[in-house]
């Protein structure tokens, strides 16, 4: 494992916990190695995430000593990093899907685009049919591709973040420290 750096060179998220459930949902009674992450406290550390310019940063929970037991906070790590890699994969499973949508919307806009051009030649381009084709199917394939090539650019932005973001707090420094309020 590698050795922490020291905090002064790095930025840090301070969480107060009274006990470690305060990390984890009410509303899982499991073990703390399998529970599922508090959503109040997933996005505390998403409000208060801030790296140093190496993109370096260290979460730390204080709480009272008597209540602090090293096995525990050894699990509650594992299971931080654990977690916040499925995290990370949730959101490139939905990158892919969002990409899938946007390649099948542009290959649908060039096929109606291609699909007119046929009528073209089959049709005089003089004829009534086709001028309605026209009027139908353009319009049709150029919001097809374009459609998908915002999909491709533009929707996949959100999940990359969020998936930068997990990874970050998969590989981030997590120390538990006495809070010195006793």
């Amino acid at each position: 494992m590698a050795e922490p750096i020291p905090s002064e060179k790095m930025r840090e998220i301070t969480i107060i916990l009274d006990n470690y459930d305060d990390i984890f949902s009410d509303f899982d009674p499991r073990p703390y190695a399998q529970r599922q992450l508090s959503e109040d406290f997933l996005r505390e550390l998403g409000r208060r995430y801030l790296e140093d310019r190496h993109g370096r940063f260290e979460v730390r929970f204080t709480m009272p000593a008597l209540g602090r037991d090293p096995r525990e906070e050894a699990l509650i790590k594992k299971r931080l990093r654990e977690q916040f890699a499925f995290m990370a994969r949730r959101e490139d499973e939905i990158i892919g899907r969002i990409k899938g949508r946007g390649a099948l919307y542009i290959s649908a806009g060039i096929a109606v685009l291609l699909a007119n051009a046929y009528f073209f030649f089959v049709f005089n381009d003089e004829s009534l049919l086709y001028q309605l084709l026209t009027i139908l199917l353009v319009p049709a394939g150029w919001y097809g591709m374009f459609t998908g090539i915002g999909k491709l650019l533009d929707e996949p932005s959100d999940a990359s973040e969020k998936k930068r973001l997990y990874e970050k707090f998969e590989k981030a420094n997590y120390v538990f420290l006495p809070s010195g309020l006793e």
